[in-house]
């Protein structure tokens, strides 16, 4: 298996917030995470990431369990990009990463190139991120993570602080992301956000309580998150979208 996770519990000032969950991730699947809020996702995903341990179980990444050396297999990217962004200048902020980890200067001139070209940020490589836009800044901190080469990325509602035209902008990187074979798993309420996922987990009270298809979550899910529009009219008024529109014109 490319990616588990094995009943995996975690407390928090004597709360139960994940309790003995177990899943598995294939490589290059585009997965969406949802719950209300306090459901454990952020957790989970800081879990699943390395950032937290977990009082009781174990994660697995290609056979092996999470160590130091393939934990830097896996990315995050935070919901708020300014808890992200640390360089005075947008390569350094990219550099800070593979600075850490050793990576030769000629090698880490051109992995910064690669990921400002992922992220459509080349114009802006000597720019102070402080002048950026809300997608710019979310785009630069995805490009810091995309520079490392994660196999696996956890992206923490990414788009909850930006406006229709930043929410676009990284909605066109995730997509490349995915089509680049990378493993994507986004907590959001957005519906946006999961239009192209291939599978959607549900998560109550630190519990899974749906693992499977898009559509069929949207139908059956008393959650509450945004319902895609194409979904509630299924929903609602067994209509699809064509034949709405067909009824109107008539």
């Amino acid at each position: 298996m490319f990616f588990e996770c094995k009943n995996i519990e975690f407390d928090y000032n004597e709360n139960k917030i994940l309790k003995n969950i177990s899943l598995e991730f294939k490589k290059g699947e585009f997965v969406g995470l949802v719950g209300d809020n306090g459901s454990g996702k952020s957790t989970l995903m800081k879990i699943l990431s390395g950032i937290y341990e977990p009082k009781n179980g174990k994660i697995i990444y290609e056979n092996e369990e999470l160590n130091i050396k393939n934990r830097t297999k896996i990315g995050y990217v935070f919901q708020n990009p300014e808890n992200q962004i640390v360089g005075v200048t947008v390569d350094e902020d990219i550099a800070f990463g593979l600075e850490n980890t050793g990576v030769p200067r000629e090698e880490m001139i051109k992995k910064i190139k690669w990921a400002l070209d992922v992220v459509g940020l080349n114009e802006k490589e000597k720019a102070d991120p402080n002048t950026l836009s809300g997608g710019q800044k979310q785009r630069l901190a995805i490009a810091s993570i995309v520079a490392m080469d994660p196999s696996i990325i956890f992206m923490d509602e990414p788009t909850t602080m930006l406006d229709p035209k930043g929410r676009l902008e990284v909605y066109k990187v995730i997509k490349k992301l995915v089509n680049m074979g990378k493993t994507i798993i986004i907590a959001s309420h957005h519906a946006p956000d999961l239009n192209e996922v291939d599978r959607i987990i549900g998560l109550k009270n630190g519990k899974v309580i749906y693992d499977g298809n898009r559509d069929k979550f949207y139908m059956n899910t008393k959650m509450a998150i945004e319902i895609p529009f194409d979904i509630k009219l299924k929903k609602f008024l067994n209509k699809s979208y064509d034949e709405l529109v067909e009824e109107i014109c008539q």
